[in-house]
């Protein structure tokens, strides 16, 4: 008994084949008995209607209803008057074995250790999230959804998936929209004094992903690449799952000491940087530094990472330009995401590409997923073309500000144990433990804050191994929870304090 192609049937009742001494209806019965007993088909689910089943698996209407009938007398399915026929909230035999266990028997999943490549064993240092991020009280990284223009994403969201034509539902260009490029090169140009065109845009699902795409295109497995340290940990680990040896170059208050750079890995293919504002410690690259590193570059036929995911956030000083600005050879690519000043779940970033990388860095990208989601870059070009973006990031940056100067009034409780870095730019602000705190366990702290609803992260998370520390997010945290949310951290402080 063959399914038909357009089953939307979930349950797989495929191989029916006659069996003596078992007619049709009680084998379809069976079948469907042990997908609910094995919460394949979980309570209250809708089956399709008798009609449809039987069209489905190619019986006659009778044959079905004698099996849903039988499913009824049981009390494995409901029926509701003018609705249909459901699994039953409550089973009669949920933990009783199926009737033929010789041919019903469910496959129990196999938990023993399974062999992984080491590319996999290189990710699993850094692993998955199977729950999303928390927008609390202090969570690093998170722009807050109050302040974002949803009714005018919304619009636009639904005129663009309304347009005529099959820009959208068709294979587009690996290197992303022509519309969405041309808003990048714009917006990047005006913002960041980054110099290029719409062709070297390249359009990316996130950071993580442009730096795999350079890893890919631009180094050998076994190649050495630059990271700062403390610094973000996905990129890191990134590099190593590409075949990347990592170099961890520290960082002081000038930003990554291209120095100790040059001394430990003077050949490295890469050099992952965060010189507007380090994340985490919040310092920015001294300009000395971008020199040597530039030169670093050009004399090594290597490449500079930019990641300049916050850049659009500056509060005090003169407006700070992009290091790619700078490169006069073009060894610099420049990131940038959507992600963190718009809103997570997008899945928009970018990179923007020396000319004669643009064409391997597209074959990278068409080899890692194609493209990026089409209607998700036609709505953002409208966005930022239609000056939404430009409104947004006054608005925000007005806001975070206001948030920022907030937190460092209420966080001067957190003294005594925590001495804070700059927080003249972006969306998060760290602090080292003071002389009187150095023994506090950082991740300890961290544990207790999130008991108690609030999310700081570890500096030792970031690679920090002398003193710890925490790192705040300011921009997601409205005014009137900061003060009970440092009542926490205080709390958690003072409590692992004791235990030292």
């Amino acid at each position: 008994m063959a399914k038909h192609a357009g089953s939307v049937f979930s349950v797989d009742v495929t191989g029916l084949e006659p069996d003596a001494g078992q007619p049709a209806y009680a084998r379809i019965g069976e079948r469907i008995r042990t997908a609910i007993r094995s919460g394949a088909l979980p309570p209250d689910a809708r089956l399709p209607s008798a009609r449809t089943l039987a069209r489905d698996l190619g019986v006659a209407r009778n044959t079905v209803d004698w099996a849903l009938d039988q499913l009824v007398a049981d009390g494995y399915i409901v029926r509701r008057r003018g609705a249909g026929s459901f699994v039953a909230a409550r089973l009669p035999e949920r933990d009783a074995p199926p009737l033929r266990p010789e041919r019903s028997r469910i496959a129990v999943p196999d938990s023993a250790p399974r062999r992984l490549s080491r590319r996999a064993e290189a990710l699993r240092a850094y692993p998955g999230h199977y729950a999303p991020a928390a927008s609390v009280p202090f969570a690093p990284s998170l722009p807050p959804t109050d302040l974002f223009p949803r009714v005018a994403w919304n619009r636009l969201l639904q005129r663009e998936a309304a347009r005529s034509g099959d820009d959208y539902w068709h294979y587009g260009a690996s290197n992303g929209l022509p519309a969405l490029r041309r808003a990048i090169a714009a917006h990047a140009s005006a913002m960041r004094a980054v110099r290029c065109s719409p062709e070297q845009v390249v359009v990316v699902t996130s950071t993580q992903q442009a730096v795999e795409l350079a890893a890919k295109t631009l180094a050998d497995p076994g190649d050495r690449a630059w990271c700062e340290w403390p610094g973000y940990p996905p990129v890191r680990h990134g590099l190593r799952s590409a075949g990347l040896e990592v170099a961890d170059v520290a960082v002081d208050e000038h930003g990554l000491d291209v120095a100790a750079g040059l001394a430990a890995a003077p050949d490295a293919r890469l050099a992952y940087v965060t010189p507007a504002h380090q994340y985490p410690l919040g310092v920015e690259l001294s300009l000395a530094r971008r020199r040597t590193l530039l030169d670093w570059a050009h004399a090594r036929d290597a490449y500079v990472l930019e990641d300049d995911y916050d850049g659009d956030y500056r509060y005090e000083g003169r407006p700070i330009a992009s290091l790619q600005a700078m490169d006069e050879h073009g060894r610099t690519i420049y990131i940038g995401s959507f992600n963190k000043i718009l809103f997570p779940a997008l899945r928009i970033a970018y990179a923007i590409v020396p000319e004669p990388l643009v064409d391997a860095f597209v074959d990278a990208k068409h080899i890692a997923d194609g493209h990026t989601a089409l209607l998700m870059q036609g709505v953002l070009a409208a966005f930022i073309e239609e000056g939404h973006l430009g409104r947004h990031l006054r608005k925000t940056r007005a806001a975070y500000d206001q948030r920022r100067l907030a937190f460092l009034e209420h966080a001067r409780v957190l003294r005594p144990w925590l001495d804070f870095g700059p927080a003249v730019a972006g969306m998060h602000v760290a602090a080292r433990f003071t002389d009187a705190a150095a023994g506090l366990d950082d991740r300890a702290v961290g544990a207790a804050c999130g008991e108690a609803g609030v999310v700081v992260h570890p500096l030792s998370k970031y690679g920090e191994t002398g003193r710890g520390g925490l790192v705040f997010g300011f921009a997601s945290a409205l005014p009137h929870r900061m003060q009970s949310g440092l009542d926490v951290v205080r709390k958690a402080l003072t409590n692992c304090g004791s235990r030292v």
